[in-house]
């Protein structure tokens, strides 16, 4: 007679954490368009964090939201994430900006030269810091 509620038991838990698992498979991501900014600075100030101390920046910024204001460098609207590049004043790095696919309208009014904010998650350093998920600040 104990064996029913040991099964009765066993069958819960397996049934919780079948409930657990398909929440989180089915859980989608969230909307960084709508999140709140962590930190807020400019490409040359974003990647001069870098150069200085990867780590120190990587703990300070990696998945994080981040605003980021600067000129346009260079607009990629092929492929299937669109992107923005900033000029950080080195030649050799910018700060490169993958936008949503949604995104790509905005993108297409985008010229080199002009200053703009983008708010992404910040992913870390390469050879350009990157941000990933970005959205134009208004």
């Amino acid at each position: 007679m104990k064996r029913k509620p040991a099964w009765a038991l066993l069958l819960l838990v397996v049934l919780t954490a079948t409930a657990f698992a398909l929440y989180y498979y089915y859980k989608k991501p969230p909307d960084i368009r709508k999140a709140a900014a962590h930190y807020e600075t400019t490409a040359p100030a974003l990647l001069a964090d870098f150069n200085k101390n990867e780590s120190t920046a990587n703990a300070k910024y990696l998945d994080q939201v981040v605003i980021v204001e600067g000129t346009i460098s260079n607009v990629e609207l092929n492929g299937e994430s669109p992107a923005v590049f900033l000029e950080t004043g080195n030649p050799m790095a910018a700060v490169n900006c993958s936008f949503y696919n949604t995104e790509s309208a905005a993108l297409k009014n985008l010229k080199p030269g002009t200053t703009i904010k983008i708010k992404g998650v910040c992913t870390g350093m390469l050879t350009d810091v990157v941000l990933n998920k970005c959205s134009i600040v208004e």
